[in-house]
């Protein structure tokens, strides 16, 4: 669907008993402030996939029935939006520590599924004792769309220990290694490392979490030239993707990996 002028039509507020709404992929590039009448929402994709900042008005706070919400991946730069009050939302995606502020997370303990997306403001310890709160967490995400922010030290302190969680993701956020193998939930089943510039073999730390079951490296997550995988590691691995790793120039996989 085209709107004119990329513009939701502000009568979608006169919809009132809506529980469903999905723009996904619809172009949209203003949302119009009648949104704020549509409190029985229980659904909201936001995800319009345009390539260029969204402007959202700040009337999230209002829908406090809604379980599943997915932002735009860009956001206009000025748009500051409280959702702290969402204390029912199961399923959170593409939360930005740049519009809105980390410790609105703290009450939102029914969240399943997460993904941040990272900024420069944001420290590690105010993330990671807003994430701490989370104790049902079974997917979590990061992602980071400035490729001028180092992020290895979000990386290296943050405390990842979710006795629930079974998938984690690092997309596109700069480390120059993994984290140690303690760090990582214990039960992790899944892995995503997608443009990351690792520099050291990440394979040592990851074939050691033993309920894996599938791992992905695209797009120079790993940026070393040899990766090895060694007798006895990954007991459970049933799916390994390894794709647009450029310097990767030898892997060595032991007889029993």
């Amino acid at each position: 669907v085209k709107f004119k002028g990329g513009k939701l039509p502000s009568s979608i507020g006169g919809l009132i008993h809506l529980r469903f709404l999905s723009l996904f992929n619809a172009g949209v590039s203003h949302l119009p402030s009648t949104m704020r009448n549509l409190k029985l929402l229980l659904y909201l994709n936001l995800d319009v996939a345009i390539g260029e900042p969204v402007h959202v008005p700040n009337v999230l706070k209002e829908m406090l029935e809604l379980r599943y919400l997915s932002l735009p991946m860009l956001v206009h730069d000025k748009t500051k939006l409280e959702i702290g009050d969402l204390v029912n939302l199961e399923e959170l995606w593409v939360f930005s520590t740049q519009h809105s502020s980390v410790t609105d997370l703290l009450r939102m303990t029914k969240l399943r599924s997460l993904s941040i997306s990272l900024s420069e403001r944001c420290t590690f310890e105010t993330l990671s004792s807003s994430l701490r709160e989370l104790r049902n967490l079974e997917t979590l995400h990061f992602h980071s769309i400035y490729d001028e922010t180092d992020m290895v030290d979000y990386v290296g302190e943050l405390d990842l220990d979710f006795i629930h969680l079974k998938e984690l993701g690092f997309l596109t956020v700069r480390m120059s290694k993994i984290p140690d193998q303690h760090q990582f939930p214990p039960h992790l089943e899944h892995i995503y490392l997608y443009d990351c510039g690792i520099e050291e073999d990440p394979m040592p730390i990851l074939e050691k979490l033993l309920h894996l079951k599938s791992v992905k490296l695209r797009n120079e997550a790993f940026v070393g030239r040899r990766m090895v995988c060694s007798k006895g590691g990954f007991p459970q691995l049933s799916t390994l993707e390894i794709s647009e790793e450029l310097e990767l120039e030898e892997w060595i996989v032991e007889e029993g990996s």
